[in-house]
């Protein structure tokens, strides 16, 4: 048998250019060097194959990314990204459909991240929000008052470690990216909240979202007690008549019924569906119409759940 490039068995051939089984690794090779090629119709038949490998073929069309032709490695790169964009949408239609009682916000907010990063590592990313919590837990006694456990969190994140709000840079989209966001200590109102979240929870301590229009807050609620904190200004503990004045300030009618409401706790989706329209709007800055168009095709998925409870 030939072993020259357009004529391994099985694989990738000028003829054919069809992927048949299980290919190995030389016929995958072979198939991503006909990327090469003039002819526009054996290019297509190589993108179709190489699209229908998906995942598998990433390893290999990385190989290529430095290829001295300049048509090939251009292509290798575009199918690679198209791939990735495949598996992430595959990724978010599964999100939608999850329940409420099983949407993992963690899981989430990383699915987020790789819009921009798809090579995050949310094995990685859990790691690190573990140390954090694993830093703090010997200092939380298991008697002390809400308050002071609260208080404890709010000082070690957001004084000690430092993670503060990103108001230099507010629409850089590294503020909506939680692995980011570790690495760097800055973040948007949504992306500190959930830092937040995520670590007292694992500290079990029973926070939740609050998404006040312009504004997006931790609460702590159990049984006797409810604490309001501001992430994105350094973890300031507000009041219930404190959120009622930013709504006022804001312009919004403040009856009673109506605050109650905007303090309500957000769903993990939610919480997600905030941080995507907070994106959309800072890649509309950008111009970044693609990603525009991607983002609220998410939004749409996770709110055609949400309708359907």
């Amino acid at each position: 048998m030939a072993d020259r490039v357009g004529e391994v068995p099985g694989s990738a051939s000028r003829s054919g250019t069809g992927v048949r089984g299980r290919p190995s690794a030389r016929e995958i090779r072979a198939l991503i060097s006909l990327l090469g090629d003039e002819s526009q119709r054996v290019v297509g038949m190589v993108w179709e194959n190489l699209l229908r490998l998906g995942p598998r073929a990433m390893p290999y069309l990385a190989e290529v990314h430095e290829h001295p032709d300049p048509r090939l490695r251009f292509r290798a790169r575009t199918i690679a990204s198209r791939i990735q964009t495949e598996q992430l949408d595959r990724r978010f239609r599964q999100l939608a459909a999850t329940g409420d009682a099983d949407f993992d916000l963690e899981h989430a907010l990383c699915l987020v991240a790789q819009i921009e990063y798809p090579k995050v590592d949310e094995s990685a990313v859990a790691q690190e929000l573990e140390e954090l919590a694993d830093a703090l837990r010997p200092q939380l006694a298991a008697d002390a008052p809400a308050r002071a456990k609260v208080g404890r969190l709010i000082e070690f994140l957001f004084h000690e470690l430092g993670f503060r709000g990103n108001r230099k840079n507010y629409y850089d989209p590294d503020n909506s990216c939680l692995h980011r966001m570790l690495e760097l200590r800055r973040g948007s109102p949504v992306a500190l909240s959930a830092l937040m979240i995520l670590v007292g929870r694992r500290l079990g301590l029973p926070l939740y979202g609050v998404g006040l229009p312009k504004h997006f807050l931790v609460k702590y609620q159990d049984a006797n007690t409810e604490i309001f904190v501001d992430p994105f200004n350094g973890g300031r503990i507000l009041s219930r008549l404190e959120c009622r004045e930013i709504l006022t300030s804001e312009g919004y009618y403040v009856r009673e019924s109506f605050v109650t409401e905007y303090l309500a706790i957000a769903s993990a989706r939610d919480i997600v569906i905030r941080m995507l329209r907070s994106l959309i709007l800072i890649y509309s800055k950008l111009n970044d119409r693609t990603r525009v168009r991607r983002l609220i095709r998410y939004v749409d998925l996770l709110r055609a759940r949400r309708r359907a409870r």
